[in-house]
């Protein structure tokens, strides 16, 4: 929600363009994670976005399209630091920053073991501290930090490449709407090819999609 208590974010502004090129008006549904696939199947809302990973469990129930955008982890640090790549942390003088209990910690722990962990409540946090100094690089999915590090003032550098793991995020459409499905694989091809998607993630995440998508002609 914006500070005008309105919806705002990447997936707003990649449905109302779909919308849009459909000629129609968005009409949005907010709902949890467990929620989304009883209300498509059930046929309350024609689509699901907002980090709706494919998986073969979910394809059961839903078809997928061709990805929007994908998630997997990265490593965000500051510009005057010698590591480009997520290998180059393995090292006893790093001190990676980190959230306690989350997916980057076993993570870390099994790739990078020479690494020393700084381990803290909250995201915010965890940036302060790579700004500052305290620490030199946190590994995360950089999509979910993008936002928090523009608040802190740092020259942010994120590393070249990203962890083997990657989870592909689509738009969910129910397994009768065969139509819609190959309409927004080709709407979303254009929206892949002209651009938008790549500058409106950049816009709201603040860097590049760390494992961008290969635009894909064929469905």
């Amino acid at each position: 929600m914006n500070d005008q208590n309105k919806l705002a974010g990447f997936d707003v502004d990649l449905s109302n363009r779909l919308a849009q090129m459909l000629g129609v008006r968005a009409e949005f549904v907010t709902l949890d994670s467990q929620s989304r696939i009883p209300y498509l199947t059930a046929g309350l809302v024609d689509m699901v976005l907002g980090g709706m990973t494919r998986t073969p469990e979910r394809a059961r129930l839903i078809e997928f399209t061709v990805p929007v955008m994908t998630e997997t982890l990265g490593a965000l640090t500051v510009k005057g630091t010698p590591y480009r790549k997520l290998a180059d942390l393995n090292r006893p003088d790093v001190t990676l920053a980190e959230v306690r209990g989350t997916t980057p910690v076993p993570w870390i722990q099994q790739h990078l073991p020479q690494a020393k962990l700084l381990l803290l409540d909250n995201h915010p946090d965890v940036l302060r501290a790579v700004a500052d100094g305290r620490a030199t690089a946190v590994v995360d999915d950089l999509a979910s930090i993008g936002a928090i590090a523009r608040t802190i003032d740092a020259q942010w550098l994120p590393l070249a490449d990203h962890a083997d793991e990657v989870d592909w995020d689509c738009i969910g459409v129910a397994k009768s709407d065969v139509t819609l499905r190959r309409w927004l694989n080709l709407a979303l091809f254009s929206l892949h090819t002209s651009g938008f998607v790549e500058d409106t993630y950049r816009m709201w995440f603040g860097f590049n999609m760390a494992a961008p998508i290969p635009a894909q002609p064929y469905f």
